[in-house]
């Protein structure tokens, strides 16, 4: 009588980097997602939120998930997830019905147990079944409306983490015995290592909630909005966020990415092992002189780079020169002992200056050089245009 779960999160479909896009790598390691549900013969796929990168997403990443949903239904594996904080709750809720389709349960915002909010997926062979708490991503200001639907009281309005404990006490009211009982939420606990991409405001103390108040009743807890993947300490019940599927930023590049598979029967706490996925480039960060930097291209494969060359000074056209031996190098930095002289605007405060010159100070700060006279003439020629529409 036990059940086999595939725990993932924060997808972040249609995230770019530096403007370039990322649809063959998310389609990649998506289908290693589906190859790795399969071969565990899962009985079912949580998705702790965020499915996609932006409230608007392109049709790329709408494909994206579409696709992924229909292979995993048709190797028969219902999917339940749940929105982030990158989410449309409106979206997914008017999206609902065709996911319906597929087999894919999906919770865009928070509603009551009883009316969508816990979610049953059965074992493959009938013998048990879980009880899936769905908890979306619950913005601060929105907090009083949520609580709501709990005929909450006062006593829930002190702190966001007091209110959302309630919240989870409430969810965790309409677990049994006899079902294993999963935690699926996108928020953050206190005390977890931040993966590098995620948006401050929402992990930050205002949003933090104690490990000490997710349920110690449930059988597993399936977090997310974290992108490092992670135990989550501090709680009666076993938990992880499974992270980021992907490495987002070049915040996360010492991350390995992975999937977790959560077994679990009734009444018992879940065992955990971790799957790593290995679709998409890695991001890599280059730092040395320039010969060192642009020989590592027989080494980085296909990687994102961010590229630090050490120099005595300014180097004019060093960044052409990287990016002719690293095609892949988005970002090109000289790393240099400054003059004050050199320093001087930054050190001034740039948000004092006018837009030309903080553009020429962004200029000398990345390139080491006084920006082309050219460059500056068609920047001004931009500025008038803007500066025409306002009026």
């Amino acid at each position: 009588m036990t059940i086999r779960l595939l725990h993932t999160s924060d997808w972040h479909l249609g995230r770019t980097i530096r403007n370039r896009p990322r649809t063959e790598e998310f389609a990649a390691v998506l289908d290693e997602v589906v190859r790795i549900a399969v071969d565990e013969r899962v009985d079912g796929v949580l998705v702790a939120g965020d499915l996609y990168d932006s409230r608007a997403p392109g049709p790329d990443a709408d494909a994206l998930l579409v696709e992924t949903l229909v292979k995993l239904h048709e190797a028969k594996i219902p999917v339940v997830a749940i929105g982030g904080n990158h989410d449309s709750a409106r979206r997914i809720e008017a999206f609902a019905p065709l996911y319906a389709a597929v087999g894919a349960k999906m919770v865009g915002r928070v509603v009551r147990p009883d009316s969508g909010g816990v979610v049953e997926l059965a074992s493959r062979d009938g013998t048990t079944s879980a009880l899936i708490a769905c908890l979306p991503f619950v913005a601060e200001r929105f907090f009083a409306t949520t609580g709501a639907l709990f005929d909450a009281a006062e006593t829930w309005y002190g702190t966001y983490a007091d209110g959302m404990g309630q919240l989870l006490d409430g969810f965790a009211a309409a677990f049994r015995g006899d079902r294993v009982n999963v935690v699926m939420a996108h928020l953050y606990a206190d005390g977890s290592l931040l993966g590098g991409g995620e948006r401050e405001v929402t992990v930050g103390l205002e949003y933090a909630v104690s490990p000490a108040r997710l349920p110690a009743t449930a059988s597993y807890l399936a977090l997310g909005h974290i992108h490092r993947p992670q135990r989550v300490a501090g709680t009666a019940a076993p938990g992880r966020y499974s992270g980021s599927l992907l490495q987002l930023d070049f915040g996360e590049t010492e991350q390995h990415k992975s999937v977790v598979i959560v077994e679990a029967s009734p009444g018992s706490p879940a065992a955990i092992r971790e799957v790593p996925v290995t679709g998409g480039r890695r991001l890599v960060d280059l730092r040395g002189p320039l010969d060192a930097v642009t020989a590592a291209a027989e080494t980085v494969g296909d990687a994102w780079l961010r590229v630090f060359v050490e120099t005595d000074g300014p180097l004019p056209g060093i960044a052409d020169r990287v990016r002719e031996a690293l095609p892949n190098a988005l970002d090109v930095k000289l790393v240099y002992d400054r003059t004050a002289d050199e320093e001087g605007p930054r050190s001034a405060g740039v948000g004092l200056l006018g837009p030309r010159d903080q553009f020429a100070a962004y200029e000398r700060l990345q390139h080491g050089v006084d920006p082309d006279p050219a460059l500056l003439a068609a920047f001004d020629e931009v500025l008038a245009l803007v500066r025409d529409g306002d009026d």
